[in-house]
């Protein structure tokens, strides 16, 4: 029962023990193997750990720190963006065009229509703010302190996977085009079994769209196995690494009643696919993860977990640093140096960065409210600036 007990603890704090001690109560009976497959899990939450004297951390991989600050959005009121509600899951950040691009989840009323997975619930009280437009929102900057609120990011065509909502959006660059990859969430029950259909994706040649579909069929669905994966119910969360000419799309896999949640990777040759789940999957402990390119390897933030590892395969990792201070959860940068952060592409990425973070506002209460701000971080120097 480790890994409920580390639930328990995670969801104490965000939402008060007593609550969350009622929300978990009936999850170990309903969790197949719960107590079996969850008694031996690793502290810092690696599955597919790096054999020592097969990797090299960075030296300069230390000295962590973080500051932050309100998001500026300086037309909040005209797009009727309310910081009251719940905001969050924001994407990499694009430069493009001397502009920053970025999009984030704002739900209407703390909840999207594919998580209720009921399709008959109103948009109007649970869904987008905008009617045939979901709950991503696409947000550009010159200076990377005001941000200007485009638009809501257009749902997919009626009876896709993706006509009820996209979730944890995350858009990236690739030889002039621009990828959006997302959960879908789906009113056709009837043929992805469930609201909450999979992983798609669409391309487009500017931030702002056009966006048209890069397949009709989902880029990567749940495992459906009753029970017996780790992502055998949902699929969401995916982030991208390209390495060693190889793609790779970590994702967030859920089973059950969604307890456990653990993140696994699938591969591909071609951004395009098709990706194939790593055997080993999960890889890691975790909420969701950001991701990136790093020297000659990559990092990698498992959220809620407090970790940052690295990895020089994109498979195998070793522990670097834990946290709750200084390492962001839900949260993004822009790293320069990485191609898919847009272009002109920088030399070196440097150890200073800036980003969004997604803190909790209101511990113990329900319903949660986590909200946006702007973040600078980084590492390695020997008079980190303070908080």
């Amino acid at each position: 029962m480790a890994h409920l007990i580390r639930r328990r603890d995670i969801l104490g704090r965000m939402l008060g023990s007593s609550l969350a001690a009622r929300l978990l109560a009936p999850f170990a009976a309903r969790v197949p193997d719960a107590t079996a497959s969850e008694a031996s899990e690793p502290r810092d939450g690696i599955y597919s750990r790096a054999a020592e004297g097969t990797y090299t951390i960075p030296p300069e991989l230390q000295n962590f720190w973080k500051k932050t600050s309100p998001l500026k959005l300086v037309n909040a009121a005209k797009i009727g963006f309310n910081p009251e509600r719940w905001q969050g899951d924001t994407s990499r950040v694009i430069f493009h065009n001397g502009k920053y691009h970025c999009w984030v989840i704002d739900f209407s009323n703390g909840r999207s229509p594919g998580l209720t997975n009921d399709p008959s619930k109103d948009w109007s009280i649970y869904g987008p703010l905008v009617r045939d437009h979901s709950t991503a929102l696409y947000m550009t900057s010159e200076d990377t302190h005001h941000w200007t609120a485009v638009d809501y990011v257009p749902l997919g065509r009626p009876g896709m996977f993706d006509d009820r909502d996209r979730l944890q959006v995350n858009v990236f660059h690739h030889q002039g085009k621009f990828y959006m990859f997302y959960e879908g969430c789906t009113s056709n029950t009837a043929k992805y079994g469930q609201g909450r259909a999979g992983i798609g994706c669409v391309v487009a040649d500017d931030p702002a769209g056009p966006w048209e579909y890069l397949s009709e069929e989902l880029i990567l669905g749940a495992s459906n196995d009753d029970g017996k994966s780790f992502d055998s119910w949902i699929v969401t969360n995916p982030r991208h690494v390209h390495l060693d000419g190889k793609w790779l799309m970590y994702y967030k896999g859920l089973r059950g009643v969604g307890i456990p949640t653990k993140n696994g990777v699938a591969v591909a040759d071609s951004i395009t696919g098709p990706y194939a789940r790593y055997e080993g999957n999960p890889i890691l402990n975790g909420h969701g993860h950001f991701c990136w390119r790093y020297k000659h390897g990559m990092l990698m933030i498992p959220h809620h977990d407090e970790w940052i590892h690295w990895s020089e395969d994109g498979i195998h990792f070793a522990p670097i640093f834990r946290d709750t201070e200084k390492i962001f959860r839900f949260g993004s940068l822009y790293v320069p140096n990485d191609p898919l952060f847009g272009t002109p592409v920088a030399e070196h990425s440097g150890t200073r960065f800036w980003g969004f973070d997604n803190p909790l506002l209101n511990p113990g209460e329900t319903p949660m409210r986590m909200d946006v701000v702007r973040m600078e971080w980084g590492f390695g120097e020997s008079d980190p600036p303070e908080a």
